[in-house]
């Protein structure tokens, strides 16, 4: 008898590539609406997008919450940022 062993390797069930993605670039929003303002609101957007459709599709996991939340403060932190740097150059 032969047997036959699978070369692919196995993936975690439980992994969202999209949902670590929104975490990752929620958090980089998070330094970059304190550092650059404009950068952070991007990431921050990109976040949010990320986060929604991983939930979306079914997986409501942890990291696609919290990259939806660190978008969100990333979008708000950088709106206050450009607000502050408004008021100080005009």
């Amino acid at each position: 008898m032969t047997t036959q062993q699978s070369t692919t390797p196995s993936v975690k069930s439980g992994q969202n590539g999209l949902a670590i993605a929104s975490l990752i670039t929620g958090i980089v929003g998070v330094v970059f609406a304190i550092l650059f303002a404009i950068i952070g609101l991007a990431f921050g957007i990109v976040s949010v997008a990320l986060g929604a459709v991983a939930r979306r599709n079914g997986t409501r996991t942890g990291q696609a919450t919290a990259g939806l939340w660190f978008g969100v403060v990333a979008i708000v932190v950088a709106i206050v940022n450009m607000v502050i740097a408004y008021n100080i150059l005009t």
